[in-house]
């Protein structure tokens, strides 16, 4: 395997590229509701936060038959448990650091997202076994780490632009968290999780992440028409909602687990990458 593909393998499973989504997602929201003087330390908190939560359930991860050696990501993670330990306490170092350099109030923002985000792997608790509250809690957590806390360390006021953006990720972060059942299929089957496929089949799964993308791109105009995000902004998140529904209109369980880790995550990063591109235009 070429060294590309090793380090590849190594931003992607390990979480890396998640973690740089997340943040991503974080400017997003400061670009378009035009917070000023925000504090990128919580984004650096934020970073290594992801990577801390996301390598921790990975520790948990049990084989599951041979099926779960079909998957590339949960091979690279029974083999590189080493490195998902190191990334772990790399991630909670992070967390422990970059935390003394935020509002104290982000203790408050942030534990109670924690507790759900550890209740939703941890064996005993694991919410992920129900195909709701699975898909709420992950769109939950992410909601609130990338559009309301930093909203709330801006100081913005809750009326209906605040609610209005939450409403809007809220959708985008359903439309790209629903294909991620329709991959694991196979091993939510094998390990008894309840999940949309299971219950409604792929291709209505498929179909409910689709309506989740166009109820995004719905939200987005009316942001727009109520003047909350400028022209560029629309034009640069339309962009990034065309490659989400795209992405997900092909998503299919025969799909690699590239086309989901590095693809309709990487939506996340394409979103903050276009919308910092077309800030930096001439107005």
């Amino acid at each position: 395997m070429s060294f590309f593909r090793r380090f590849f393998d190594f931003l992607l499973f390990g979480n890396i590229f998640v973690a740089i989504g997340a943040v991503s997602l974080i400017q997003s929201t400061v670009i378009q509701l035009g917070i000023i003087n925000f504090n990128y330390t919580y984004s650096l908190l934020v970073f290594f936060a992801t990577l801390f939560i996301y390598n921790l359930q990975r520790i948990f991860y049990k084989k599951v038959e041979d099926r779960s050696m079909n998957s590339i990501r949960r091979k690279w993670i029974f083999t590189h448990q080493t490195t998902i330990k190191i990334l772990t306490l790399i991630g909670f170092m992070g967390v422990g650091i970059t935390f003394f350099f935020n509002d104290y109030k982000i203790m408050f923002y942030l534990s109670p997202l924690l507790l759900l985000s550890l209740a939703y792997f941890i064996p005993r608790i694991k919410l992920r076994k129900s195909a709701g509250f699975k898909l709420f809690t992950l769109a939950t957590v992410w909601v609130l780490t990338t559009a309301m806390v930093p909203l709330l360390l801006a100081h913005a006021p809750v009326d209906f632009k605040f609610i209005l953006h939450l409403s809007t990720r809220f959708c985008f972060m359903l439309a790209i968290c629903i294909p991620f059942d329709i991959r694991d299929v196979g091993i939510d089957a094998a390990e008894n999780v309840n999940t949309l496929p299971l219950q409604l089949g792929e291709k209505q799964t498929r179909n409910l992440a689709l309506v989740f993308t166009l109820v995004y791109v719905f939200l987005l105009a009316i942001e727009y028409l109520k003047q909350i995000i400028t022209f560029p902004h629309l034009f640069a998140l339309l962009i990034a909602a065309a490659a989400t529904f795209l992405l997900v209109l092909f998503s299919s369980s025969k799909r690699s687990e590239y086309y989901y880790v590095a693809g309709i995550d990487g939506t996340m990063i394409l979103q903050g990458v276009l919308l910092a591109f077309v800030s930096f235009l001439p107005q």
